[in-house]
């Protein structure tokens, strides 16, 4: 079987977990044979650890070689429409890092030009792909805990170093991280938010933006979620997802987000509790590879991947409603008026 050619631009520090993976999951069916940066040191430094042949120093470049058939986009957020627009012009599938986009306008114009180039896209919202989070969607799927009325996912962590270009990025803390808390929530849940509350505090003067979130989301079916996500936890860090149905229980306990081991805890109504121990080693890095797979799957039956960048507008309309609760002391802000006049997923 003639195997996906790959190509990823922006070969910092992500591209060896995303290319890792990718051998490691999807390796029988997609290689990396391209490599882009504009970096030059940086770009032949990867492309000689890895063994990629084609280097390219500009994306643009890189797109009309004819050498890919889907490209992995782990650039910054502002440089993306760069790569995505030729990229869906020319109907090359995309895997693009998180966030999707710098806000939701722009992620809206991404999906529609890559559906008009019939090009699938998928956002690497890739932590959806961990073990006790796949087990949790499996439980609350079959209906085990019956209808999802609560939802909390908190983290807790000692970030003390931002580098690169995060520092200066005036959407930090739920942008560049919470932002898969808040995907795992909304997909967890299964139901269309429908307002956002949200505060933020600005505790680092090294970085521009936001290092700690404490927010809720109301959803249409009005359950609840709620997250509180802070970098400055200076002791006993914690990542801890429970949802509670109205048949029964589900808690995922572990040290951090990106963890090998979690206790997933599942007690339903009228059962004895059951206590699973989860372990998926270098999880970080295979999350990656199942990300790429999934879409390459979907792509292959002609279908959208559960991770697909329509899907992810709900997530971004969540971020772009938490900031603007955020700008205004903590207030409830509807969904609807992120969305605007523009057309729903």
């Amino acid at each position: 079987m003639k195997k996906w050619r790959i190509g990823i631009i922006g070969c910092g520090g992500i591209a060896h977990a995303h290319i890792n993976g990718y051998r490691a999951i999807a390796g029988d069916i997609c290689d990396v044979v391209a490599g882009c940066d504009p970096d030059e040191g940086r770009l032949e430094s990867f492309c000689d650890q890895y063994g990629v042949g084609h280097r390219f120093g500009i994306a643009q470049e890189l797109l009309d070689s004819g050498e890919v058939d889907v490209i992995s986009l782990l650039t910054p957020p502002a440089v993306r429409a760069e790569a995505i627009f030729p990229a869906a012009e020319r109907g090359i599938h995309m895997l693009v890092e998180k966030p999707f986009a710098e806000n939701m306008g722009d992620a809206l114009a991404f999906v529609e030009a890559a559906e008009r180039g019939s090009a699938a896209l998928a956002v690497n919202q890739s932590l959806r792909f961990m073990p006790d989070v796949l087990a949790a969607r499996k439980i609350i799927a079959a209906g085990e805990i019956g209808d999802v009325r609560v939802i909390v996912h908190d983290h807790f962590q000692n970030r003390t170093r931002t580098e690169g270009w995060r520092k200066e990025e005036e959407r930090l803390e739920i942008s560049i991280f919470s932002i898969h808390v808040l995907d795992r929530i909304r997909w967890l849940c299964g139901k269309r938010p429908e307002a956002v509350s949200a505060a933020t505090r600005h505790w680092d003067e090294n970085v521009r933006g936001e290092t700690f979130t404490a927010l809720t989301i109301q959803f249409e079916s009005g359950a609840v979620g709620a997250m509180v996500s802070s970098w400055h936890g200076p002791e006993i860090p914690e990542c801890r997802l429970r949802v509670d149905g109205t048949a029964g229980s589900i808690l995922s306990q572990k040290e951090a987000v990106l963890s090998d081991e979690a206790t997933l805890t599942v007690h339903r109504l009228g059962g004895e509790a059951e206590r699973h121990e989860m372990l998926l080693e270098n999880a970080a890095t295979m999350n990656m590879g199942e990300s790429m797979a999934c879409l390459l799957s979907a792509v292959k039956g002609g279908e959208q991947p559960h991770h697909s960048g329509r899907d992810n507008l709900w997530t971004m309309a969540i971020v772009d409603a938490a900031y603007l609760s955020a700008s205004r002391g903590g207030t409830r802000v509807e969904i609807e008026e992120v969305w605007q006049d523009r057309p729903r997923p």
